[in-house]
């Protein structure tokens, strides 16, 4: 069985390794640089030599000389696990079994209905908006991919709980985790061909997330506590930092501890970038 990934995020990077250990990972496709996205991408160089596979670093996934590359691996499956950019068609048709993607929210089986405290809804920034919106749950859920966004059958879910104090940090690695062992649930129907295909109930209850931009991590001080804590929570790195203009500086914060809606920490700087 020869699996490809593409991953630009610590998600990915827990996924490939139980892979790695079990069938031939023939290629890794990751980004080169940030560039336009959100959140500040991981490094896979180390982790591609330590694990002996071939790494391919791109800034379009969908441009001709890396499909002409994913291509001559002759994959039987593809899996984006953090990963940012929509896999065109002529990607799709591509590996013998079809391409798994992961979405971090828990996305619904046959029959379920939205739970009010749990993320479901598909989307952009998944980590962020179930920090923000104050929710108590959200998931990792492993779907066919499809030409439209996050609506294909699913193949594995997992269900998380958020603390008090979660942060995107602390989120990231519990996704990454969870991903990893989703993968190895279902390792053995992966690779005997007969992985799960099962039907996604769509929903309308909770909206489309859609992309946040850096401008949207201002703090407004008017803002109740429990909403400027949530806000800086969710931007902790590999997200832009929350951020306060002040008389023509920005101050970025890089660490807050809310307790009974009085800030008890707080580590900020004047320079640098959003990310660090």
């Amino acid at each position: 069985m020869r699996i490809v990934v593409c991953s630009m995020n610590n998600i990915g990077r827990y996924a490939i390794e139980e892979l790695a250990r079990k069938t031939p990972v023939v290629g890794l496709f990751t980004v080169k640089e940030r560039g336009k996205l959100y959140m500040d991408p991981t490094d896979y160089t180390a982790l591609a030599a330590m694990l002996q596979i071939p790494l391919f670093k791109n800034q379009d996934i969908n441009a001709p000389d890396v499909a002409a590359q994913m291509r001559a691996l002759k994959p039987d499956f593809c899996m984006c696990i953090g990963w940012k950019q929509i896999i065109k068609k002529h990607l799709l048709e591509i590996p013998k079994y079809g391409w798994i993607g992961g979405h971090p929210a828990k996305l619904l089986f046959p029959g379920e209905k939205v739970a009010a405290d749990t993320l479901s809804a598909p989307g952009n920034e998944p980590l962020n908006y179930a920090i923000r919106g104050g929710y108590k749950k959200t998931g990792m859920t492993l779907f066919w991919l499809k030409e439209k966004i996050d609506n294909g059958e699913l193949f594995a879910r997992g269900e998380i709980e958020l603390d008090a104090h979660e942060t995107s940090a602390t989120l990231l690695e519990k996704m990454g985790r969870l991903t990893a062992k989703l993968v190895l649930d279902n390792m053995a129907a992966l690779l005997a061909g007969r992985p799960p295909r099962i039907p996604q109930q769509h929903q309308e209850e909770q909206p489309y997330m859609q992309p946040l931009k850096a401008d949207e991590n201002r703090i407004d001080l008017s803002r109740p506590a429990d909403e400027t804590d949530a806000l800086i929570r969710s931007e902790y790195y590999p997200y832009p930092r929350a951020f306060i203009d002040f008389y023509g500086k920005r101050i970025y914060i890089d660490h807050a501890r809310f307790e009974n809606g009085v800030c008890t920490e707080l580590k900020v700087r004047t320079a640098g970038t959003p990310w660090g």
